[in-house]
């Protein structure tokens, strides 16, 4: 009854919903998923045209929507889906009834679905009740739970692995000659369609096999063998025959992820067919193929990287398989304490470590998922073996911390499943929570949304979008809070220098690296410090294949700030409209101005040696407008110049007036494109403003080593002067033509 009544509860729920949504649009690669079910059952075929774009306005009607996966193999004058279509052929009829609530009711399908066969299980070693309890449990207070509300494999990934377990331990207990046999292909099959959409679970089936020869002998393995076969073939029929390849992910096609902007058009144009004859098979043949040779290799990192992986996948902030899975490890730990002497068991779990330490070791830099993901998406479609791990629920008292931890880490997650409305919105949004800030974040993986990289010179850093913003090399942080940012450098920090500046008034700034900790109290509006740190330690140290890097974790704490106005940078939108940038003003409350400038030692260097070159620029402009000119300059120093870092060296000028006097002093700043060594030329194109007043001027190039000094300062010239002469525009409009 309590399962009826939960199967009602989550199955009822999705065709309430009036749209899917939360946030409104499509994310990751569901727009592939989604249509391929509808196209699979209104049009019978793979193929993208007018109306299946159309189709994503009824559920989704706030473009753009992006990230639509498709590929060709004739220049894009037939377009196909370019994702597995397992997942959208099983939800096919749910989608044509209900829309992409009808993805959300199948989902929840596989939700209930695992959680009759887990209570199915358990029951033949506790009692019904501890049986229910905790197989719903397992299920819905996991990360898992939250995939049923993304139009994505892995919800059906994850009931496949588990059809395919309880199948196995079912047809164990079978005593008929036949139903053994059917049981065991049940298993084979299930565990092909989740195979065909990731091969890499496909070692689960070492311990399927396992179980169906202790059980059946034979008849038990080709019922195992033949039940997949079956399902691989009839799966790679309809892809040959729908799709072209095999599978999306082989072949020599041509893919793409397109942005679909409004309805009436597919947004991709054909292109010329290759020539006929041996040009045109040259071509055909010379294109990349691809294949799951890759499965096989060499691994692509050393111990070192994976052992950083191996603590990540455990307890990583983003991925961690204790924070996001707890009552996986709770299945573990119900295995370990019966030590059992059950071989299958003992083969299964070496599996799923298998599948865990090949992900590792083979996709270092996007083991979890890549940028779509909460917890850790590629493991999680095999989560639902480790139920079938436990026999005995004992002591049952540990379902009480398992519970406590999953109320700690997963709850903002599943009591908000569509998304969270936060500033800065991003699936990964928990992770502000206090709790997430004990745990390492994984410097390893390529992406992870919601932070913001940019490199520096020597580096990179990396802080969460929503509290802080990147400002012409400097950065501005959240007032009132305490904000991580973390530095990977390649070389280790001696005596690093930092700028502070406070954009608050009466506000204390609290700097900690590790267990040195500066404290500014009481400073004033656009007060500024540079702060110089001694005996810093990095928080931890990288090696990737050959490159090694330090990674420093640096607090930045003010108690006040103040609103900032400022503007988006590259304003236009995905679908080609440009739009004002007055239209994209934007507040942030700043804290402070921070930067990390670099080492003192390398500060204090003599660098204002330089020497100029070729000039190209206009001698006569007209008042306020913003000109190019192109010069050329020489590093004549015996240092670097620095172009990606706080202390970043720019090209600037200054306007003189008739009797030599600075008219503008401080111009506008061009940066170099790359860092200049000592004795290098670089051509630069330097934008330039004219001052608002007409006259005879005098425009001094010179360059600015930021918040440290001019060149000018430093040397008493070396600067660059051109007579501009800035016109009236009164004077300009009464000239005669020709005039």
């Amino acid at each position: 009854m309590a399962l009826l009544a939960l199967t009602a509860l989550l199955l009822i729920f999705p065709l309430t919903l009036g749209k899917p949504g939360l946030p409104p649009a499509l994310k990751a690669d569901e727009p592939a998923y989604y249509l391929m079910g509808l196209s699979l059952v209104r049009d019978g075929d793979l193929r993208l045209e007018v109306q299946d774009i159309d189709r994503l306005f009824d559920d989704f009607p706030h473009p753009p929507i992006r990230n639509l996966i498709v590929m060709t193999d004739d220049g894009w004058h037939t377009v196909t889906y370019s994702k597995p279509l397992v997942y959208s052929l099983f939800a096919a009829p749910f989608a044509h009834l209900f829309g992409a609530n009808g993805y959300l009711f199948f989902n929840q399908l596989m939700v209930v679905s695992m959680i009759w066969m887990g209570a199915l299980y358990l029951r033949r070693f506790n009692s019904d009740g501890l049986a229910v309890v905790f197989s719903a449990a397992f299920v819905l207070l996991s990360v898992g739970w939250v995939y049923a509300f993304w139009i994505h494999p892995e919800i059906f990934n994850m009931a496949a692995i588990s059809l395919s377990c309880f199948a196995t331990f079912r047809g164990r207990e079978s005593s008929g000659r036949w139903s053994g046999f059917m049981w065991a292909a049940t298993a084979g099959a299930s565990l092909a369609l989740a195979a065909y959409n990731k091969p890499i679970y496909a070692p689960i089936g070492a311990a399927l096999v396992v179980l169906v020869w202790k059980s059946g002998r034979w008849r038990g393995v080709a019922g195992l063998g033949s039940g997949g076969v079956l399902a691989s073939a009839a799966v790679i029929w309809l892809a040959v025959t729908l799709q072209g390849p095999a599978s999306p992910y082989l072949g020599g096609h041509q893919r793409r992820a397109l942005t679909v902007c409004e309805p009436g058009s597919v947004p991709v144009q054909p292109v010329a067919a290759a020539a006929p004859g041996p040009g045109g098979a040259a071509a055909r043949a010379a294109r990349p193929r691809r294949n799951w040779g890759f499965l096989l290799g060499k691994p692509v990192i050393g111990p070192t990287e994976f052992f950083e992986n191996v603590r990540y996948f455990l307890w990583g902030r983003h991925t961690g398989f204790l924070l996001y899975l707890p009552f996986g490890a709770l299945c573990i730990l119900f295995f370990a304490l019966e030590a059992p002497r059950d071989g299958p068991r003992w083969v299964l779990l070496g599996s799923l470590t298998a599948i865990a330490a090949y992900t590792l070791l083979y996709i270092p830099i996007n083991w979890q998922g890549g940028g779509g993901f909460v917890g850790n998406r590629y493991f999680i479609g095999v989560y639902p073996a480790f139920i079938f791990l436990v026999r005995a629920i004992r002591p049952a008292g540990l379902m009480v911390p398992a519970t406590a931890a999953a109320s700690l880490f997963l709850m903002p997650i599943l009591v908000t499943p569509f998304g969270r409305t936060v500033p800065s919105p991003t699936m990964q949004s928990h992770v502000r929570n206090s709790p997430f800030g004990l745990f390492p974040l994984e410097f390893s993986l390529k992406n992870v949304p919601g932070y913001r990289k940019k490199r520096i010179t020597g580096g990179r850093y990396l802080a969460r979008s929503d509290q802080i913003l990147h400002r012409e090399g400097t950065v501005w942080v959240r007032g009132g809070d305490r904000v991580e940012i973390w530095y990977e450098l390649a070389e280790e920090l001696q005596r690093p220098v930092f700028l502070v500046k406070s954009h608050a008034p009466d506000n204390d700034v609290t700097i900690r690296v590790g267990s040195t900790v500066e404290k500014l109290e009481g400073l004033r509006e656009n007060e500024t410090h540079r702060i110089e740190l001694a005996g810093v330690r990095p928080t931890r140290r990288r090696k990737f294949q050959e490159n090694h890097s330090l990674i420093y974790k640096i607090e930045v704490e003010s108690t006040r700030g103040a609103v900032k106005v400022f503007m988006l940078e590259n304003v236009a939108k995905h679908c080609g409209v440009k739009i004002g940038e007055e239209a994209f003003a934007a507040n942030f409350y700043s804290g402070l101005e921070f930067s990390l400038m670099g080492e003192a030692e390398i500060l204090d260097r003599d660098i204002y040696s330089m020497e100029w070159g070729e000039y190209a620029g206009p001698h006569s402009v007209m008042p306020g407008d913003e000109f190019a000119i192109q010069t050329e300059v020489r590093n004549a120093s015996d240092g670097q110049w620095f172009h990606a870092s706080g202390a970043r060296l720019n090209l600037s000028y200054h306007w003189l007036d008739a009797d030599g006097e600075p008219a503008v002093y401080d111009g506008a700043r061009t940066s170099f494109p790359r860092l200049v060594e000592p004795g290098d030329w670089m051509s630069v194109k330097q934008n330039v403003i004219a001052p608002d007043v007409p006259g005879s001027y005098i425009l001094e190039l010179d360059a600015v080593f930021e918040h440290i000094s001019w060149f000018s300062e430093r040397n008493g010239g070396q600067t660059l002067r051109v007579a501009v002469e800035v016109e009236d525009r009164a004077l300009r409009r009464d000239d005669p033509p020709g005039g």
